[in-house]
């Protein structure tokens, strides 16, 4: 296996598009709607996700780029080397996801600067790659109308630097690269992996020192759960949501525990749980969330979560991005 580039002279893919996070959310809404119709009885087919995209009027595109631009700035002026940072997608209020997909941007990506390092699922050849994006396109795809979030963890100079090392590594970064996609992914299964199990394996051997030979993922996931590693528990609350996974593309129930599916829930690596365990393993990282509703951007500093609605609270900025 390879990673390639745009050019093919490179060591790694550099594309416009990601299909990875925005699939990744896309999957997770599908099974909802897809069960909510199965319930009524209705007959369902497969769902083509990754031939569905966002439609994006001029002033929405015209709007998101200025937030990229704010949000290249924020890191620009920061003194650190490297962030994860985390966006939302699709509308997940349902299952109580704000953000969907993480990755790493760095201040010396070869990309370009503070391009984001990620996983993605390549939809023409059915398989997962990782690339690079730049902040553009890494936020650029979002529902007309839905407010944006965005989550950006500055850590602290030991455990930058080691994350900085492993993620410019191509080696490692290829190893911890699984063969099978899925978006419901089980974080303590070889079986599949979704694009945020990707990073929290890599965030296993930036910080576990982990040795380079052998099962990378198997010995990246042993170490996360020596390390208490708590993944994101999604309640689907009916059984006919579990049994729609067979009809799912993407999804899959073959790596979960039984108990788990018994009890109608996942569980997955989703960005709250990474950036509970980066609080957890990294004292002193600092958190920054921006939210963009229309053409107002509010910031907001600390590990409370803004408000659903995009609001401000006591000592945020608030902006008009023109």
């Amino acid at each position: 296996m390879e990673i390639r580039s745009a050019t093919q002279g490179g060591v790694l893919t550099h594309r416009r598009r990601s299909h990875g996070g925005r699939l990744q959310a896309l999957l997770m809404a599908g099974l909802f709607a897809l069960s909510a119709t199965l319930a009524n009885g209705a007959a369902a087919s497969s769902m083509l996700f990754c031939e569905q995209s966002s439609q994006q009027s001029v002033a929405r595109k015209s709007d998101l780029l200025l937030f990229s631009q704010q949000v290249r700035q924020l890191l620009e002026q920061s003194d650190h080397q490297a962030a994860i940072i985390s966006r939302s997608g699709l509308d997940l209020d349902r299952f109580n996801i704000r953000l969907s997909h993480a990755g790493i941007s760095l201040r010396h990506n070869p990309n370009s600067p503070w391009s984001v390092r990620q996983l993605y699922y390549a939809c023409d050849e059915q398989r997962p790659h990782l690339y690079d994006q730049g902040l553009p396109g890494f936020l650029i795809d979002q529902p007309q109308g839905s407010n944006v979030y965005l989550s950006i963890l500055l850590l602290p100079p030991q455990q930058e630097a080691q994350l900085v090392q492993a993620a410019l590594d191509n080696k490692l970064s290829l190893q911890l690269l699984g063969a099978d996609y899925s978006a419901n992914a089980y974080p303590f299964s070889t079986r599949y992996q979704n694009c945020n199990q990707w990073l929290v394996e890599l965030l296993a051997h930036a910080w576990g020192q982990l040795p380079r030979e052998g099962n990378s993922r198997q010995q990246a996931q042993d170490w996360l759960l020596q390390q208490h590693y708590l993944p994101s528990t999604v309640d689907v609350k009916h059984r006919y949501m579990v049994w729609a996974t067979n009809v799912v593309p993407l999804v899959h129930n073959g790596d979960h525990p039984d108990s788990d599916l018994a009890a109608n829930r996942y569980q997955l690596s989703l960005p709250t749980a990474i950036e509970g365990f980066v609080q957890q393993q990294a004292k002193g990282t600092e958190r920054i969330q921006l939210c963009l509703r229309g053409n107002t951007l509010v910031t907001h500093h600390g590990w409370d979560d803004m408000a659903a609605d995009c609001s401000a609270a006591a000592g945020d900025t608030v902006q008009q991005l023109d």
